[in-house]
């Protein structure tokens, strides 16, 4: 059985290898869809997407597939929907396995229905000047809304076809003090010296802002309602991106949203970027995973990509998008104390 998870492995930890364990069986292989240089959460990933890759494939991972930077920086949906466009899109994957605080597989997919039979109803609170996530638990009031893998968990539910198995997420949860289990406590123990950051360039980010107009801002993805004037005027006076999220930041607009909109205006992702993945750009993969390489080639929807020659031959938009894909890595590369060179 060839079984796929959604991933950023920002950094790979202990529940990501317990998730892999408890997957995986004699035989399977393990197909990952993993954010590039850029993840979810609007900053760059704290090490390079072949490094991530290669440590996923050291810890039980067969196959790595890069989400493009155009899809892995968008909102929760966002995300799962490119993630599960890239495991279906292999042509060969079997079913897609997640972490999440609820394990109740039937309470998980009861609660992905009730999102989408009161969408109206949610967008109603939306008018009231709160944030998606305050709308929709104001709608659903449910305890399985609160816990962030709960809520990628009832993304995937809600946009794929594959055969969904949920493992119960172990360690004290997402944003813990837990050193071995959350990514966001284990990032604070990294040296800032190696690490990949946005204050590494932070004076080069503001400088972007401060160039860019305020029908620029419009452009770019889930900037509405006014939200546009707000950013011109903070990146006018702001010193540092802390200060400039303060700014920006109100009841309506999520921190996560505020620095996904930055990020995205500095590297000039604009709304018409595709939403979906166009293409299946390979990371890495183990000895199982090169004997899966010829079985996607032929059953995949989406074209295969190994090296730049891949994407020449394709030729068209996958190059043109492959280029830039290219162009955010070179940009990626100056997020370190000392920046490294283009590609």
């Amino acid at each position: 059985m060839n079984i796929g998870i959604i991933c950023e492995f920002n950094p790979f930890h202990k529940g990501h290898k317990y998730l892999i364990d408890s997957v995986k069986n004699e035989g399977d292989a393990i197909i990952c869809a993993m954010s590039g240089n850029f993840v979810q959460r609007g900053e760059p990933a704290v090490f390079d997407k072949y490094e991530r890759a290669r440590t996923a494939v050291e810890n039980g991972a067969d196959l790595v597939i890069e989400i493009p930077t155009v899809c892995s920086t968008l909102s929760a949906q966002g995300f799962a929907r490119a993630g599960v466009r890239i495991l279906e899109g292999t042509g060969i994957c079997d079913s897609i396995a997640f972490g999440a605080e609820c394990d109740d597989l039937e309470l998980l997919k009861r609660t992905a229905a009730e999102i989408k039979e009161k969408d109206s109803l949610i967008n109603e609170e939306l008018k009231k000047g709160i944030s998606y996530p305050s709308a929709r638990q104001n709608v659903i009031d449910s305890p399985v809304l609160e816990e962030p893998n709960n809520l990628l968990a009832i993304e995937y539910l809600s946009c794929t076809i594959l055969n969904p198995v949920v493992i119960k997420r172990i360690g004290k949860g997402h944003d813990s003090n837990d050193g071995e289990y959350s990514a966001s406590e284990i990032r604070k123990t990294l040296d800032e010296n190696e690490t990949a950051s946005l204050k590494h360039c932070e004076k080069a980010v503001l400088y972007k802002l401060r160039t860019m107009t305020a029908e620029d801002f419009t452009k770019i993805r889930d900037v509405s309602e006014g939200l546009e004037n707000r950013i011109l005027n903070a990146a006018k006076s702001a010193k540092s991106l802390d200060e400039l999220y303060g700014m920006i930041k109100t009841k309506r607009y999520t921190h996560s949203r505020i620095r996904r909109i930055v990020l995205r205006a500095f590297l000039s992702i604009t709304s018409d970027e595709p939403t979906q993945p166009q293409y299946l750009h390979i990371l890495a993969f183990s000895d199982k995973g090169r004997e899966l390489l010829p079985l996607i080639k032929k059953s995949a929807t989406l074209p295969l990509i190994t090296k730049y020659g891949d994407a020449q031959a394709q030729g068209g938009e996958i190059l043109s998008l492959y280029k830039k894909e290219i162009q955010y890595t070179n940009i990626y590369n100056l997020c370190f104390k000392t920046p490294r060179a283009c590609e």
